[in-house]
């Protein structure tokens, strides 16, 4: 049988490994705020048991704590992954940690209720942090999965753990973790196999995290946050494909700011920015969640609407419109009066059509909608020509 003791130095050695990988890690992934925190979770996690290999004469309690606040930290890193903007660290670790500290120490008298509270803490946790990832939308299923699985099994053998210690009376009379080396050497083991497998897959994490990240920053626009130009032919032409198979109606609306060039020379540009920004907003507001928004260029804006037929989005476009134009806009220079023009077209589902049609008749709609007046919607129809609505701008 292997010794306890032994077991305890490796385990510690492979996490000292491991954190060193996850320091490293973090330092040349500075954005990704979570390997920050599973690599410092498996540092209190190595000195936890290398109090555990020194006891006695520290007392086992105080190991206890500090391996069961590894795994709270551990888990505040998966919130991080899923939410970065994750606040009040400080504050929640510290209500655990004397919340379990207490009951440690109330248990330190007997080995099996320790060993009990802790496999049951050491259970909730890996729960809570798969229930974490699996809410991490963006991240593909079989990563999901394999994270999981790591987890599920940890928390299976703590689960035998608990339940050993409850109700065999070998590991209830148990008075040190040696009389109970056939059950805890099982889970060093698999402790040395998982940190492996944790190590292994935050690194894995951390790179489709950046991955993620860089994949975003190429389909959004900088100052709105909007989709670019990029994203919205991509998206178009699975729309489009999908209108065409199922024969729902499609539109398109085209959106641009009025005399926002005199805006810009009026105000300057950093209102100019302010303006945008708020518009982007408005349109987030009074578009639907299948709708897809994009910033086309300048002042230009693009608004796809699945299972839209014109007349219902003539109806959307004149509530964007109107709203919009409904009082002036607060901006650093004050309030600034910004109207919008709207041009309309549906899809037709015509086999050689493409998004570039669609935008090129969105397109002439808008200019007749500058043409008559600016501050309005209209909507393409046959016979609408750029000759007919030259020399707007």
């Amino acid at each position: 049988m292997l010794d306890i003791n032994t077991l305890m130095l490796v385990l510690a050695v492979t996490t000292i490994v491991s954190v060193a990988g996850l320091l490293a890690a973090s330092m040349l992934n500075r954005q990704v705020r979570a390997i920050r925190y599973w690599g410092a979770g498996l540092c209190l996690f190595a000195v936890g048991l290398v109090l555990q290999v020194s006891s006695p004469p520290i007392p086992l309690w105080i190991s206890a704590v500090v391996i069961t606040q590894a795994y709270f930290v551990l888990w505040w890193g998966t919130r991080c992954y899923r939410k970065p903007e994750q606040t009040h660290f400080t504050r929640f670790m510290l209500g655990i940690f004397i919340v379990q500290a207490v009951v440690f120490y109330y248990f330190q008298e007997t080995l099996s209720y320790s060993i009990m509270w802790h496999s049951a803490l050491v259970v909730l946790v890996c729960l809570i942090t798969i229930i974490e990832l699996w809410l991490t939308s963006w991240l593909h299923r079989a990563m999901t999965v394999v994270w999981a699985s790591l987890w599920t099994v940890h928390a299976l053998v703590y689960l035998r753990r608990f339940g050993l210690y409850l109700t065999d009376e070998t590991y209830i009379n148990a008075t040190d973790l040696q009389m109970a080396v056939s059950i805890e050497s099982l889970n060093y083991l698999e402790g040395i196999a998982f940190i492996y497998g944790f190590s292994l897959l935050c690194v894995i994490l951390t790179t489709v995290s950046l991955q993620h990240a860089l994949k975003e920053q190429a389909s959004r626009d900088p100052l709105t946050d909007l989709f670019n130009r990029r994203a919205m032919e991509e998206a178009a032409v699975k729309l489009l494909s999908l209108s065409r198979r199922s024969s729902h109606p499609l539109a398109l609306l085209m959106l641009d700011l009025d005399r926002f060039k005199a805006i810009n020379d009026k105000y300057g540009h950093k209102v100019g920015d302010q303006v945008l920004l708020a518009f982007a907003e408005h349109l987030r507001d009074y578009s639907r969640v299948p709708d897809f928004i994009c910033r086309f260029g300048g002042e230009e804006f693009l608004l796809l609407l699945p299972d839209t037929s014109v007349a219902e989005a003539q109806n959307i476009a004149e509530r964007i419109r109107h709203r919009w134009q409904k009082s002036p806009l607060p901006t650093t220079a004050g309030g600034v009066s910004v109207t919008v023009s709207i041009g309309v077209v549906e899809f037709t589902q015509a086999e050689n059509e493409n998004f570039f049609d669609l935008v090129e008749r969105a397109d002439l709609a808008l200019y007749q909608a500058k043409k008559m007046g600016r501050n309005r919607v209209e909507s393409w129809h046959r016979g609408l020509t750029m000759a007919q609505v030259n020399g707007v701008y």
